[in-house]
């Protein structure tokens, strides 16, 4: 990492329990080496406050330092990621323009202070063990966004993202807030002290949890909130479903209940409801188990944004209740570091990738997810750009942008980074705009042309043509008998094929 004259060391370690498990270990030489690397691009704190960004400051018990183990998954070989290795007891104070907005007080377990430990996955494994993204925990919960109400907004899981130094989660966050998801998450950009010292530009924002008030609204007590997980390999418990079962990539982990809460009956319920969700998904009775409007919210946010990663996307889906009166819901969208990475008019990785369901909703013969999809489409696409566009020329010339600007210099000169200025980031997302939202919607037009023309036929033939299964995963040999997904080039359609041969 740039700018570092803290030694850092990979260390391999074989632990054994049942399993034996490989563990690479960050190690911090010694505490000089850390204050050798502090005293290198200091900032202080005067210069931090008068940016006229939010400031949290954080201060450990004997200055003890938030620190990670990289684990390498036993189920995919040579796949690393970083989980946390300690929970850092601390206490939390945010100011603004010098005025103090919150003080958690000094930490007293389940009566003040808070936690914080690093949040693991890609974002932290490449990161500077000293400017990781955390996740806060306070003991008394309360609302960290200072938004008037505490009894609504109130919540002890907090986080702090390195996301700050791009537009790429704000713009996100507020195409998901245009289409109407259940929930996006709300946010603060704020510069952050940790044992006085500044490790930059960060969000702080509200976490994925059951909060009836304020974040996603589910049962207590028959609820869930899951999540299709390629980390899962990193949980204690998670479940598999037919739809990955010919790979390890994902499986499927709990955000509510969690781990410590979770029932066998729960666990029991929701994996068979996953079961029967992608079997209705082939046979064309998903709209018994998905929520068709949050799926598509879900996916055109995507599409509009131009997300490349369909890999590690967070995908996160709820059930209301473990009843017939409720389906499984998309209540919200996370992970936006490939915004804008895809050709311009194209779709979503998202959209097209067999890892996901919604190629294979497109090519259902049951047209109401793709119905749904074009004319949710249609219905907000004049309004999207020109509220996009406002908001956004709006932004440059608020406060907030002025301090962001001042505070993104001092994390570049902390860091030896060069992220640019936030006017540089809406010419950007202007420009993608701008490329991007009109062929986007020629091909969003073609999608009920292309899908209207499937039909249960029996095809002979099928050596001149090139199949796909249910799953939109290419086919070499289709078996007698067996559904298949036909695509004919040159007509330009798509049929849902019964083989006889």
């Amino acid at each position: 990492m740039c700018g570092l004259l803290m030694e850092k060391r990979l260390m391999s370690l074989k632990i054994k329990n049942t399993i034996t498990k490989t563990f690479i270990i960050f190690v911090w030489i010694s505490i000089q080496a850390t204050h050798t690397m502090m005293s290198k691009n200091v900032i202080t704190i005067d210069e931090v406050k008068q940016t006229g960004l939010c400031v949290l400051e954080i201060t450990t018990i004997d200055g003890e330092e938030p620190k990670g183990v990289v684990v390498e998954s036993k189920w995919q070989p040579g796949t690393y990621n970083i989980t946390y290795d300690n929970k850092v007891p601390c206490q939390l104070i945010l100011s603004k323009n010098h005025h103090i907005l919150y003080d958690s007080g000094p930490y007293q377990k389940d009566t003040s202070g808070a936690t914080i430990r690093i949040n693991g996955n890609t974002s932290a494994f490449y990161s500077d063990p000293l400017n990781m993204p955390y996740k806060l925990k306070l003991e008394d919960a309360a609302d960290l966004l200072c938004r008037g109400n505490d009894e609504k907004y109130a919540d002890k899981h907090w986080r702090l993202l390195k996301d700050a130094t791009s537009l790429n989660t704000i713009v996100g966050l507020k195409v998901s807030q245009l289409i109407g998801l259940e929930w996006t998450a709300a946010y603060t950009p704020c510069n952050v002290i940790i044992n006085g010292d500044y490790r930059g530009c960060y969000l702080l924002i509200e976490t994925v949890k059951r909060n009836n008030k304020c974040r996603i609204s589910c049962n207590k007590e028959t609820g869930c909130i899951i999540e299709r997980d390629p980390y899962w390999w990193k949980e204690n418990k998670y479940f598999s479903s037919a739809w990955y079962s010919d790979d390890s990539m994902y499986r499927w982990t709990w955000k509510f209940p969690d781990e410590d809460n979770l029932s066998e009956d729960t666990e029991l319920y929701i994996s068979q409801f996953i079961e029967y969700m992608e079997q209705s998904i082939g046979n064309g009775k998903y709209d018994e188990y998905i929520d068709i409007e949050s799926w598509v919210k879900w996916l055109l946010a995507h599409d509009i944004l131009g997300t490349r990663d369909s890999g590690g996307a967070n995908m996160y889906f709820k059930k209301e209740d473990n009843t017939n009166n409720s389906v499984l819901e998309m209540p919200c969208i996370w992970d936006f570091d490939s915004n804008y990475d895809v050709s311009p008019g194209k779709f979503s990785k998202l959209h097209t990738s067999t890892h996901a369901y919604f190629s294979s909703l497109f090519k259902s013969d049951n047209k109401a997810f793709a119905k749904k999809y074009v004319e949710l489409w249609n219905d907000i696409k004049d309004e999207l750009v020109k509220k996009l566009t406002q908001y956004f020329n709006d932004y440059a010339m608020s406060e907030e942008s002025t301090a962001l600007d001042l505070s993104r210099t001092l994390n570049n000169r902390r860091w030896n980074t060069t992220y640019g200025n936030v006017e540089n980031d809406i010419r950007i997302l202007f420009d993608w705009l701008n490329k991007h939202i009109e062929p986007l919607n020629n091909n969003i037009q073609l999608i009920q042309k292309t899908y209207s023309h499937i039909n249960t036929i029996n095809n002979y033939d099928e050596y001149e043509n090139i199949y796909f299964n249910i799953k939109g995963m290419r086919v070499r040999t289709p078996r007698m008998g067996s559904i298949v997904i036909l695509t004919d080039n040159k007509e330009h359609k798509t049929y849902k094929v019964l083989l006889n041969r």
